[in-house]
């Protein structure tokens, strides 16, 4: 497959002082209009979209796969509240905008697309699940392209946020963002393999790392994953985002991944789940695959 264009929305928040970014100003560079009544876990969602497709046209058929680890978390925390502390019924809207595919529906109509248009959460590895499938439907000719997105939001207060993510009451700052690929048939300067997965970084390596001089990951390796990649002779970074105490959102790799398209030289991406699962994705010059 190849990257026909990609984009990457990262926002760092400070835990003692938080600011969320304003999505909406992306949207409207797009757009032209702001859209009303929408969650943050929707604009972020949309504003990565439609900056990935920039002015393109898409084919109508063209699928979406978003992926996510938390969700609509502000919305749903809201309508959580007003059920069992206010003891009231929810806002339509709000009750709406709880469902994980509300997203895929706002930014489907602005693009015009009729294809498929699905959310998957696998926790840390939900951006891979997402090319993945994108990657399988368009082998088995269901669309010409794919849209593909990892998107999450922080949700204030930010000490609520941390517990759901199982993270250091002080964590000093944590990240939201929005990144995406769009991915097809038709060559281009920038070849993505399909993800592969292993049960441990030994059991990986040998069989991807000799197609990448760069190895990049999307994770702080321990010291035992650093002893492991320490057996192969070739560079190995991690995004500088990753400094100690920060929180990476659900949908981090994403971040990586995209931002790995830029590299002039093969890369291996490697990103590891909470079961301790890794998943590689190789990219490449086209002209080299």
């Amino acid at each position: 497959m190849y990257i026909e264009n990609s984009y990457s929305l990262l926002h760092k928040v400070d835990a003692q002082n938080p600011v969320l970014a304003d999505a909406q100003a992306v949207i409207q560079q797009w757009h032209g209009k702001r859209i009303r009544r929408i969650d943050r876990y929707i604009q972020l969602c949309v504003a990565g979209g439609l900056a990935c497709t920039g002015k393109r046209q898409l084919p109508p058929n063209t699928g979406v796969y978003m992926s996510t680890r938390c969700g609509a978390v502000s919305t749903s925390a809201k309508v959580m509240h007003t059920i069992e502390a206010e003891h009231e019924l929810p806002k339509p809207l709000h009750f709406v905008n709880t469902l994980g595919n509300s997203a895929g529906f706002y930014l489907t109509q602005l693009l015009q697309l009729t294809g498929t248009a699905l959310v998957l959460s696998k926790e840390k590895l939900s951006f891979e699940a997402a090319l993945l499938h994108a990657m399988m439907d368009i082998k088995a000719g269901l669309s010409d392209c794919a849209l593909v997105g990892a998107f999450d939001e922080v949700a204030l207060p930010i000490a609520d946020h941390l517990n759901r993510l199982d993270a250091a009451p002080d964590a000093p700052a944590l990240f939201e963002g929005s990144h995406w690929l769009l991915i097809g048939k038709n060559a281009t300067d920038s070849a993505i393999s399909a993800p592969a997965y292993a049960k441990s970084i030994s059991d990986l390596l040998p069989t991807t790392a000799t197609s990448a001089p760069k190895i990049q990951l999307s994770f702080m390796p321990t010291d035992v994953e650093r002893q492991q990649l320490e057996d192969y002779p070739f560079e190995v970074f991690c995004r500088e985002e990753l400094e100690a105490g920060t929180v990476p959102h659900g949908a981090f790799s994403g971040a990586s991944i995209a931002e790995a398209r830029h590299h002039p030289t093969p890369c291996l991406h490697i990103s590891r789940g909470h079961s301790g699962h890794y998943c590689a994705i190789i990219l490449n010059d086209a002209k080299a695959s």
